[in-house]
Parts: C-alpha cells; structure tokens; sequence
C-alpha cells in the first residue's frame, strides 16, 4: 500500500463523507430548511470545473467520475421527473437507483482498466464513450434486475422459506454489483491508498441507493465533488513533484524535503552500474525496467527513509534523524536485495528478409536473459550545526564516486 503526505487529506475526507452523509440525512430536518434542488446548479458548475481541471491533467478516471455525478444529479432532478409514466425502453430512466448501481458497478472496471488519455482528443473519447457504457449497463441492470428478484423469491417459496431479501436494502443484482465492485474497489486501494477516493464514492452512492431521496442524491453529488476536487489537487502536485517514470518523487520534491530536515540526518547516493552499457545492449525499453526495479526496492527501505529519483539513473535516500551507524547495515542489507533479484529480459533478433520483405520486418523473440543489476552507494551525515544541504549532498556524492572506483557494488561513506 503506497502512500505518502500528500493522500492524507483525501484519505481523510473519504472516511469522513460516509458518517457524515448518514448523519446529514438522518438529521435533515434539524439543518436544511430550503428546497435541496437549489443546490443542483452550483454543484453541476463545481464538477464542471473538476472536469476541465482534470482534462487538463489528462486525468481520464476523474473525468469520468465527475462527468456521472452530474448526470446522475441532473437526471434525478430535472430529467426523471418528466419521464414519469413513460411506457418504453427509456422507462429505466425513472429510477435512479439502476443508473447509480451502474455507475458502482463500472466504477472499478474503469480504474482496473486505467486508459490513458494523453491527448485532449483521446480524453473527449474516453469519456463518450464511458458515458455510453454507463447508459448500457443501466438499461441492462433494469431489464435484470426485477426478473432476477422474482426468481429468488419464487425459489425461496417452493422450497418453504421466506426470501431474505423481501425486506432488504438492495434486491440479488444490486447486492452482487455492490459487493464485486467493493472488493475489486478495496483492492485497487490496498495496492494505492490515492484509490480510496473512488471505494468513498462508491460507498455514498451505495448510501443514495439505501436513502433514495432527492437529499441523498444531492449530499451523494456535493460530497462526492468535494473527494473528486482533492483528487485533482492530489494528482496535480504529484505530476508537479512525482517521477513519471517511477512514481516516486523527483528532483524538485527532494529540493523541498531538503528544508523540513532536522539538524541531524544522513543522505545515500545512489547510482546503477553500468546502466548506459546495459541499455545499449537491451534496449531503453528494458532500461526503464531496470530504473523501476531499483525505484521499487529503494522505496521499501525502511527506518522511514524517504526515497528520490535524483536524475537519469542516480537515486537518493534521506534518513532524517539517522546517522550513517544506525542505517549503514539498513543499506547494506538494500545492495543485497538487489544484486541477488534475478531480472528477466527477452532478447529480440531480426529475422533474415529479402529487399522485397524489408518494408514488413518484424521481431521474434529468441531467448530470455536473466540479469543481476547492482547498484554503488555513498553515505554521508549533515555536519553538526551545519543546515547546508547542498554540501551533505556533495559529500554523499564524493563517497558514491569513491564506491564506483572501488569495483562498483559496494557501499562507501565519507569516512571509509
């Protein structure tokens, strides 16, 4: 579960907004005293505004999301009501509950997926077409969903029992979705605590289901904006300091880190050895597989040490209130870890073709390479009463320099 400074926030709303949606409406006489389809125009503006922030980011998920809550809120309140007794194959539009349980159900699929949009174009895109999948699956989830219902309970009362779900929240269908897409949901949060924004969305949404009023719709929208909003703040400041390449904070998050430090604590250089001959023999394709490998391992380090991508194949370590003996086993232990992982790398050739082939060559995997990556590491402490960064840097610099012309794969600190 990868997390950091920047989710708490989020992390925090998300818990907050489900006991906060059951309290808002089970006391919604105590605090709302006007009409709640006042509020429909400045939530849809809001999410209007998440939209086009996340378009910008290329943020296709988010778009999505955003883009549902609106139409959800929009059709509750002004689309819905005029198709009241409507007899034909948009009848499904009269209930909101089978366009929110598509929205639960597509929620994760959509996140599991994780289409890139790196294009405005591709952004618009995804998102027709998202809202085309949301439209299909409600039409479908409406056809289902009372015949499904109907045959539970006539199987219960042929075998002499009460259905369980005659006087339950949700009908089988609705139960199942629900249930699929809070596993999937929580999943996809255990492997990034930034995933818990779409597991609270989807629990209010559940909760609109159990309310199904026009307040919990509008409490569903307002909350639900709010989480999609962080998201965007949260995804915007990591693009800002995040490596794209691994995920973990870069060069400029490194230059701000630099300035919360306290007075004592240790920085390790870190370098891949001979990383440009291995790219020049296997490619920059498995190069960015082998800077990934290395950022993942460096980031697990553990006596909280914050890790940072420094530049090309160069990482750095920050050990706040450590000095170099209380980590120099803890970094002897991560060159370890990495000389002996074994990295598979499948070697491609050309095959032999005529002139009249050349314009549709093509690649054929020969074999599968295991490789071992090592990496050189220098260590240096921050001098006592000295709050110059930039000069443990240089030091931690030096002994990594030392640590490649000693042989490479080794540790070497200031002192050794």
């Amino acid at each position: 579960m990868s997390a950091n400074k920047t989710t708490l926030p989020i992390v925090f709303v998300a818990i907050l907004s489900v006991p906060l949606m059951m309290f808002i409406i089970n006391n919604a006489m105590l605090y709302i005293s006007f009409p709640v389809a006042e509020l429909v125009p400045y939530v849809s503006i809001s999410l209007i505004f998440i939209i086009i922030l996340n378009l910008a980011m290329r943020q296709a998920l988010t778009i999505y999301v955003a883009s549902i809550i609106a139409l959800i809120t929009t059709l509750h309140f002004y689309i819905i009501p005029d198709f009241e007794g409507v007899n034909n194959n948009l009848q499904f539009l009269n209930d909101t509950k089978h366009i929110l349980l598509s929205f639960i159900t597509l929620l994760p699929v959509f996140g599991v997926i994780k289409i890139p949009a790196h294009k405005i174009l591709k952004s618009v895109i995804y998102l027709f077409g998202s809202l085309a999948t949301w439209g299909f699956f409600s039409f479908v989830i409406y056809k289902v969903d009372l015949p499904l219902l109907n045959i539970t309970e006539h199987v219960f009362s042929s075998i002499g029992m009460q259905s369980p779900f005659q006087n339950f929240w949700f009908s089988p269908l609705q139960l199942a979705l629900i249930s699929i897409s809070t596993v999937t949901l929580f999943i996809l949060f255990v492997k990034s605590v930034h995933n818990i924004y779409l597991l609270a969305i989807s629990s209010l949404a559940t909760l609109a289901i159990v309310y199904m009023s026009s307040l919990s719709i509008i409490v569903f929208a307002i909350l639900s904006s709010v989480i999609c909003l962080l998201s965007a703040i949260v995804s915007s400041r990591n693009m800002a300091f995040n490596d794209e390449l691994t995920g973990i904070p870069e060069r400029r998050s490194l230059t701000q880190y630099s300035e919360e430090l306290s007075d004592h604590y240790t920085v390790v250089m870190i370098d891949i050895d001979f990383f440009k001959k291995f790219n020049d023999k296997y490619g920059h394709d498995a190069g960015d597989d082998v800077i990934k490998l290395v950022a993942s391992k460096i980031a697990k380090t553990g006596y909280r040490a914050r890790a940072f991508r420094y530049g090309g194949e160069e990482f750095t370590l920050i050990f706040d209130g450590k000095l170099i003996g209380d980590i120099r086993e803890t970094i002897e232990d991560l060159r370890v870890q990495l000389e002996v992982y074994p990295m598979a790398i499948r070697i491609h050739a050309r095959h032999n073709q005529s002139a009249s082939e050349s314009k549709n060559r093509r690649f054929a995997s020969v074999k599968e390479d295991i490789v071992k990556v090592t990496c050189s590491f220098g260590i240096a402490e921050s001098l006592l009463g000295s709050k110059d960064f930039k000069a443990t840097i240089k030091r931690a610099d030096s002994a990594l320099y030392r640590a490649k012309k000693g042989g490479r794969n080794c540790v070497r600190t200031v002192e050794s």
